[in-house]
This record gives structure tokens, C-alpha cells and sequence, in this order.
């Protein structure tokens, strides 16, 4: 029994030991490490990129999409209007959201044309453990490009829940446009739009 036990504590002692070391990573790495895995990505397949450009969404879907908070960029993107959809509204919205953000996102890969990066320390930003990463792509000849990623804890990690590009969040542009077509066709008809929902 004391044996028992003894090899209980032991384990209990090597579970914590093992969990000290397993450290998150940082808002900043993961922005970091995704950029450079998707420029790797793009000189390994610019062949194949050159013959079928839609490819760049299946690179986004792969290396990006992961580290994005669709739900709460969904939320966020319908305000109040979000809590009147039923589940299944909620998801296939969700889904058609983020097809949408592939696209916006996919074309700005494409537009990439050997810019420097350069990256600015996570910032605070609100009231809930946010923070937001700073990136500056600079050519020369062309104005910088500034991508900004609000991000969120999520367990282990950092989730994105907006992208603002030259100071122009995504998420709100989207926001008023939406309230405009739900103003006009109806949030059942709005979402309906959505071949996803469909």
C-alpha cells in the first residue's frame, strides 16, 4: 500500500516537474515563426504558385488560419447581432467569414514581393490580456506596409482576432459594412448570403 502510494507521489512530482518546463510561446514568436514559415513556403512553391495562384489559399489555410480566433472575430464583427443565430447560424457565419478573410489575406501574400520585415515587441491593448504585434514590410521605392495583430491568450498560445493593415482594422470595416446589408436585407437574409450557410 505504501508502495502504492509512494509511486503515486512520484508521478504526481514528475507530471509537475515536466509541466515547469513546458513553456508557451509568446505572442511575438508565433507571429514570427508563422511569417517565416510562410515566406519559406512561397519560394519552395512559387513554381507551382506561378501556374495556379489559388494556390496561396491553401498555403493561408494551412499556416495562418490555425492561429486565428474565428469565433470571437465572428462576435466581434456582428456585435449584438451575433447572440440572435442560433448555433448552426453561428458556425456556418463563422466558416463564411473566415473563407472571406482567406481571400483578403491570400491577396495580400500575393502582393508579396521581397519586403523587408521588420517587428515591434507585443503591446498591451485593453483590459483582457490582449496584445498587439506590430510588423512593417518596407521596400524600396514603396510606402511600408504596417500589418497589426491583435491577439488573445488562448490555454498554451495566442490566438489572432483582428488583422489592422496601414491602421485600418479589418474587423471594424467589416462590421459597418455588414450593419449596413443587415440595415437593409435582414440578419436571416444576410447570413443566408453566405454560400456556407446554405
Amino acid at each position: 500500500m505504501i508502495k502504492q502510494y509512494l509511486i503515486q507521489v512520484l508521478i504526481l512530482v514528475y507530471m509537475i516537474t515536466i509541466s515547469s518546463y513546458v513553456v508557451a510561446e509568446s505572442a511575438d514568436q508565433i507571429v514570427f515563426d508563422t511569417t517565416e514559415e510562410v515566406l519559406n513556403r512561397l519560394q519552395v512553391d512559387r513554381n507551382k504558385l506561378a501556374k495556379e495562384p489559388e494556390y496561396i489559399k491553401t498555403i493561408v489555410r494551412e499556416l495562418i488560419i490555425p492561429h486565428m480566433d474565428f469565433i470571437t472575430m465572428s462576435e466581434l464583427v456582428l456585435g449584438n447581432r451575433w447572440n440572435e443565430l442560433n448555433q448552426n447560424k453561428k458556425e456556418c457565419f463563422s466558416n463564411g467569414f473566415k473563407n472571406l478573410l482567406v481571400e483578403r489575406y491570400a491577396y495580400i501574400l500575393l502582393s508579396y514581393k521581397q519586403q523587408n520585415i521588420s517587428y515591434q515587441s507585443a503591446k498591451p491593448i485593453g483590459e483582457k490580456g490582449n496584445v498587439s504585434i506590430m510588423q512593417t514590410l518596407t521596400r524600396e521605392g514603396v510606402k511600408p506596409l504596417i500589418i497589426e495583430y491583435p491577439m488573445r491568450p488562448d490555454a498554451n498560445s495566442w490566438k489572432v482576432i483582428d488583422l489592422v493593415i496601414d491602421d485600418v482594422s479589418l474587423i471594424r470595416s467589416y462590421r459597418k459594412m455588414f450593419t449596413k446589408e443587415i440595415k437593409h436585407t435582414g440578419l436571416e437574409n444576410f447570413v443566408g448570403s453566405f454560400q456556407e450557410c446554405n
